[in-house]
């Protein structure tokens, strides 16, 4: 009868796991059902994300923006007080020349007083009788000797009146060169004081250059954190990918920056060439009438026109009018000086040389500009010690004896300029904020091939890299 008792047991036991499995399993079966209110959210959610992720992006590109925005302003800082310091050391020159000219005039004025004061003392003296003026008339034996006494007389005053008219004449010139003199010194000190206040705000301008560079570099990396917590990805492959979108962006702002490049390099030669053809018109005039006086001359000089460029006809032609004029005047001496000044047109053809002096300057400038990759940039700087980009160029070029001015805005009308498009190795090619001379901030020397060799800006060193497009003025300079 004792085992009827212990099957019962067992089948209680069962029943209580069973009925405890099932109270586990309840919640798991009866879940709460998902409505419209829970996608939503869900929704909601993402879009949340994805405008925080392009948030970020935003932030990220303008970080880039107002980077090179903060160097740009610094560039242009440095170039204001360049040209500053260049007004300066003009008006310190035009300053010594005019207190030179009014020396020179207030003395040629003290000599020519001196003297006229002798005359006045030789005439007292030599007048001592009151009657000594009428002399001539009282002892001339003759009216031809009256008439000849009265001539010396009138000469001797004419001389006097003369030179106390000269006296006058030259006070007045020393009053204007000393008046003269006294503006420059003022426009001395006023270019000084705009060359002061150039050098501050240019300091201010690099100090924020500066802290630029290392504010937008931690802005940068905490955005990328940030990102790369939204996109559940890592900080290493969200920097790599914002990388290279931002590579992608430059590509595309330099893409459209060459092909308007391109467009105004097209339209500066079109209007150099134009400017030439003006000039060779206005040129071709004068050459037009020359020939008319030579039709009565002999049939060869007719010939001699056709194989001799244009610039040797006006060389020739004061010799062959010379050489008739002594024939001419055998009795005036002075009638032979007058083709003298003829020979100054000559000087006409002396810019010609300078294309093909550039081809060894140009390699001069370019093999010292690569002597200096490494150098850091450094603010005004035109030393081993550091280098602007002007003064990077100053020095290459002044390795070849092509003498420049510490200012890239004075560098671009220094040379001659050329269509950028017919850049060739060695040539300067300037960066402007507006397209304007006076927008010019930055220059570099073209290498060719698309290349170039700078001192591009703060926290940066000099080297070669490719063209940059934006911003462009639309003529390299050429030496």
């Amino acid at each position: 009868m004792s085992p009827i008792p212990q099957r019962r047991h067992g089948h209680g036991v069962v029943a209580t796991a069973v009925v405890a499995l099932a109270c586990t399993l309840a919640p798991s079966a009866i879940a709460d059902p998902v409505d419209q209110s829970d996608i939503d959210r869900s929704k909601a959610s993402e879009r949340s994300t994805s405008t925080s992720i392009a948030s970020l992006e935003a932030q990220l590109a303008q970080q880039s923006t107002t980077l090179e925005q903060a160097q740009i302003k610094a560039q242009v800082a440095n170039e204001d007080y360049l040209t500053a310091v260049d007004d300066l050391n003009t008006a310190t020159t035009d300053a010594q020349t005019a207190q030179t000219n009014a020396d020179t005039a207030a003395s040629n004025t003290a000599a020519a007083r001196s003297d006229l004061g002798s005359i006045v003392v030789q005439t007292y003296q030599e007048s001592g009788n009151p009657l000594d003026p009428l002399a001539p008339y009282l002892t001339s034996e003759s009216l031809a000797d009256l008439a000849d006494a009265d001539v010396a007389l009138a000469r001797a005053g004419e001389n006097n009146n003369a030179k106390v008219q000269n006296v006058e004449a030259l006070q007045s010139v020393a009053a204007s060169m000393q008046a003269i003199a006294n503006q420059k010194v003022k426009d001395k000190e006023s270019a000084k004081t705009s060359a002061d206040t150039a050098k501050t705000e240019a300091e201010t301008a690099a100090q924020d250059a500066q802290s630029a560079v290392t504010t937008t570099q931690t802005n940068r990396e905490n955005l990328i954190i940030q990102l790369a917590a939204q996109r559940n990805t890592t900080v290493e492959l969200e920097t790599q990918y914002q990388n290279q979108l931002e590579t992608e962006r430059k590509a595309r702002e330099e893409a459209a920056a060459q092909a308007a490049a391109k467009t105004a390099s097209e339209k500066a030669a079109a209007d150099l060439a134009q400017k030439q053809a003006e000039q060779a018109g206005q040129t071709a005039q004068p050459q037009e009438s020359a020939p008319a006086p030579q039709e009565s001359a002999p049939a060869p000089q007719e010939q001699a026109p056709r194989p001799e460029p244009t610039y040797q006809a006006p060389a020739q032609d004061p010799a062959t009018t010379s050489q008739p004029e002594p024939e001419a005047s055998d009795d005036e001496s002075e009638a032979a000086p007058a083709p003298a000044p003829v020979p100054a047109p000559e000087p006409e053809p002396e810019p010609e040389p300078a294309p093909s002096y550039s081809g060894n300057a140009a390699s001069i400038a370019i093999s010292t500009a690569m002597s200096y990759i490494g150098t850091p940039y450094v603010w005004a700087g035109e030393s081993a010690a550091g280098l602007d980009c002007s003064g990077l160029t100053m020095v290459s070029y002044e390795a070849a004896g092509v003498y420049l001015t510490h200012s890239s805005r004075v560098q671009y009308g220094q040379g001659t300029q050329v269509p950028l498009d017919a850049a060739q190795p060695g040539d300067l090619v300037f960066w402007s904020s507006d397209g304007s001379q006076s927008g010019i901030y930055h220059v570099a020397i073209y290498l060719g091939d698309d290349m170039m060799i700078e001192a591009p800006t703060f926290g940066m060193t000099v080297r070669v890299t490719s063209m940059r497009y934006s911003g462009v003025m639309p003529y390299a300079v050429r030496f």
